[in-house]
């Protein structure tokens, strides 16, 4: 029941969040994921790092989509 709970409430989360604001997140969540690593590792995450921001991304994306039809 817990568990179930635990799933509803993060679905109602999710879709109050905007595209943008769930870019964002997914980007904090990569650095802070790099962030836990140590010495060469840590820094190898760190480089390859997508750092567009959502603006950039949305824009590419949208070119991508209009290329395709």
């Amino acid at each position: 029941m817990k568990k179930h709970l635990m799933w509803i409430v993060a679905v109602v989360l999710l879709s109050a969040c905007t595209t943008k604001e769930l870019y964002e997140h997914t980007q904090l969540q990569v650095k802070t994921h790099c962030n836990q690593k140590v010495g060469v590792e840590k820094e190898q995450c760190l480089e390859n790092i997508n750092e567009k921001t959502y603006d950039e991304y949305e824009k590419e994306r949208q070119e991508i989509m209009k290329n395709k039809n």
